[in-house]
């Protein structure tokens, strides 16, 4: 729900005892929430002998039975075949599927049905679906062993064109006795924005989305802000099974640092030990006044391959497009009594000139280098230049809608740099203007 700014028309496929609704319900800005269940006397037999995980009383606006609001349909119906038959397109913002494990469902393997849940998704929808028990690293590839059903729903949803991107996390607080695993697809890349979104963004967005309670008890007692920061990375787990596919990803050399590749740190308090030396210049401006800049040169020789200033480069911070738009506007460039803000005008110069937006489309975040890597000079014939990003652009150009690989390590594939060629002592280093470029 929290993947999706403002969803107001939702479905739920399952969920017969009420407790999916229930928390659906919860969200003030759902006005419609239809629920598919195959058996009617699931509801009824929940309604009396399991009354608490349908029971709404304590969320203010609702009914005292979530079955009873006025927000809820239900229907009763083979929901894999109601969404085939009735293509109900555009329709939801967000789509549950609590059903039992992919194992025990054929639709997952039909491309049709997962075509026809992701065609009734409205364009920035977001699905999510209970995936079964959490893996391990000790598990077969996903598509020989007891998961066969579950990869192929997720290669079904990565065949879609209409889904763009997928993620993985896993909840142990659902009452079984081990984890159990979750799926997201979105149809549009901003659902990344808001996945990646930072503790505190959450937890304001809990208190503005989640309607209040009549006891006073909090709303929601296992997710918060801080739950949602443990979702950004999928388990060890995930990718171990991701790179078992055949043939091997792309993006599965890269998931540590090659321990085989020296690093070549700049330390300005030590001239002697430092691999690289700043060299002060005086550039132009495009008015043509002369400031002052910098050139890094190279005291040793640096093999190809090795990284290339890690340590300043992990030192780079990071700022969201929301972060960029409040101190770029007013009032922030311009205080009251003061006019403007020269120090702010500064700091946006800063991240302008050497900031670069995540290479994960859709996330909503930058990465500014401060450390002697931006000293470096740019060149527009890459050719001439003797660094590169750590992990270079995937085969096919943009990055998979689904990778484990790439959601682990997106910060480290977003600052580490290193040798394109050996680069020789005395030699300038010199980054590709496009470097960052996807």
């Amino acid at each position: 729900m929290f993947a999706h700014p403002s969803p107001k028309n939702v479905a739920i496929i399952g969920g017969g005892e009420g407790a999916t609704l229930r928390e659906v319900l919860r969200h003030k800005s759902v006005k419609k929430a239809t629920m598919l269940e195959l058996d009617e006397k699931v509801v009824e037999i929940s309604k009396k002998y399991l009354p608490t995980l349908n029971d709404c009383t304590d969320i203010v606006g609702s009914s005292p039975n979530c079955f009873d609001d006025k927000r809820s349909k239900l229907i009763f119906a083979d929901a894999f075949k109601y969404f085939v038959d009735k293509q109900q397109k555009n329709k939801f913002d967000v789509l549950i599927v609590n059903v039992n494990d992919p194992e025990a469902h054929d639709e997952y393997a039909d491309s049709n049905v997962i075509n026809a849940l992701v065609k009734s998704l409205t364009p920035d929808g977001v699905m999510a679906v209970q995936i079964g028990f959490a893996p391990s690293i000790l598990d077969p590839r996903a598509d020989k062993g007891v998961n066969q059903k579950r990869e192929l729903l997720i290669n079904n949803l990565e065949a879609n064109p209409e889904i763009a991107s997928i993620h993985i996390y896993e909840e142990a607080h659902c009452g079984y006795w081990e984890p159990r695993s979750f799926l997201v697809a979105c149809r549009d890349v901003s659902c990344r924005k808001h996945w990646y979104a930072e503790t505190d963004e959450v937890d304001y967005q809990i208190y503005e989305r989640i309607s209040g309670t009549k006891s006073g008890e909090p709303s929601l007692v296992h997710f918060d802000g801080a739950t949602q920061r443990s979702f950004h990375a999928p388990p060890r787990a995930w990718e171990t099974i991701y790179c078992h596919r055949d043939p091997e990803p792309f993006e599965c050399a890269y998931r540590g640092l090659d321990l085989d590749k020296e690093l070549f740190e700049y330390d300005p308090d030590d001239a002697e030990g430092s691999a690289f030396e700043v060299r002060p210049t005086k550039d132009k401006n495009d008015d043509g006044k002369e400031k002052d800049g910098a050139t890094v040169f190279a005291k040793v020789d640096i093999p190809e391959g090795s990284f290339i200033m890690p340590t300043h480069l992990a030192a780079s911070f990071e700022v969201s497009d929301d972060s960029m738009e409040n101190i770029k506007g007013e009032p922030t460039a311009e205080i009251e009594g003061v006019g403007k803000a020269t120090v702010i005008e500064d700091f946006i110069e800063f991240i302008d000139t050497y900031g670069h937006s995540s290479l994960q489309a859709g996330s909503g975040k930058n990465f500014v280098e401060i450390g002697g890597s931006f000293l470096m000079r740019t060149v527009d014939d890459e050719s001439k230049a003797n660094v590169r990003r750590w992990i270079p652009t995937h085969p096919v150009g943009d990055r998979p809608k689904f990778s484990p690989v790439y959601d682990r390590h997106r910060h480290s594939f977003d600052v580490f740099i290193v040798a394109s060629r050996d680069i020789k002592v005395g030699e300038e280093v010199l980054k590709p203007a496009n470097l960052w470029s996807v």
